[in-house]
């Protein structure tokens, strides 16, 4: 069940990374960065309130140690990760910048072994081998990397988002509420864009604070709903799968972006024989994950 909520997360990105570089010429502020992550603190904390709260508000001591590190995470995912994406998405486009963004396992694995001792299974192990090689072989050579700048923003983006699977796993460990999580991040998220805004820069305080709103158009706004979608499914996923899991099938979301770019970009996807080549990988990878 986790790996389905895993693979409908990486579809929400996929087809966000393609959002995101469409609407890149009409961005006046953050290109709507803090609005994504607004969005996802109000949905995920309707949604929680819906649900019902007591299970989070019994959990004592334990469960403050839970909020705190899915705060932290929320740090990492939202504000760096999240900023990272944006900004490197906009320099290389959606395909280049999901490339960078398959590496996200090779961070979570070795950091999910050392904090929680999260050691992946031999299928876990062969299906992301078999997924990751997949989507060497669709996308790799088919779209340039482009500046030192945005390789260097996807790395920094890979390695944020990571370290927040780890620390969320950890926190639902301790604290099993995805939604929870993912409204507590947020609201971390949500302070620290306003504390950056009120601290830094040349502006005025109320400028610097308008350009956090300044990119609201429905095109912006869709973009925050399919990243607030995608992290809330990641965090249903995590509470029932490993990170090494939701990390590997995470890697699919370049696949979604080239596919979603064709729709909506048309941009041409070639039947060449690496591509057909990935397809039956990723399709073995997958089955293999989501069986486990």
């Amino acid at each position: 069940m986790g790996e389905l909520f895993a693979l409908l997360s990486a579809a929400c990105y996929g087809l966000a990374g393609v959002t995101i570089a469409r609407s890149r010429n009409q961005r006046r502020g953050d290109g709507g960065v803090f609005l994504s992550v607004l969005m996802t603190a109000l949905l995920t904390g309707a949604l929680w309130l819906l649900v019902g709260p007591e299970t989070a508000l019994q959990s004592g001591t334990t469960g403050k140690n839970a909020l705190a590190l899915f705060a932290l995470a929320g740090v990492f995912a939202t504000v760096l990760g999240r900023l990272f994406m944006y900004r490197s998405t906009e320099i290389l486009g959606p395909v280049a910048a999901a490339m960078l963004r398959r590496l996200i396992p090779f961070f979570a694995i070795p950091l999910a072994i050392l904090m929680i001792g999260d050691w992946p299974g031999p299928a876990e192990l062969l299906g992301g081998v078999l997924v990751v090689a997949g989507m060497f072989f669709f996308a790799g050579g088919a779209a340039p990397l482009g500046t030192l700048a945005g390789v260097l923003l996807g790395l920094l983006s890979a390695a944020s988002y990571a370290l927040s699977y780890s620390l969320r796993k950890l926190g639902l460990l301790q604290l099993p509420d995805p939604l929870l999580a993912t409204c507590v991040g947020a609201m971390a998220g949500c302070l620290c864009y306003v504390g950056w805004a009120l601290l830094s820069g040349n502006k005025d305080k109320c400028t610097r604070l308008h350009d956090l709103f300044a990119d609201r158009s429905p095109r912006f706004l869709g973009t925050g709903l399919l990243l607030s979608v995608g992290q809330t499914l990641q965090l249903v996923a995590l509470l029932h799968t490993s990170v090494t899991s939701v990390a590997l099938i995470g890697a699919l979301d370049v696949l979604f972006s080239a596919l979603f770019a064709a729709l909506l970009l048309r941009q041409r996807l070639r039947p060449t024989l690496s591509r057909m080549m990935a397809t039956l990988l990723v399709g073995l990878g997958t089955a293999l994950l989501l069986l486990n």
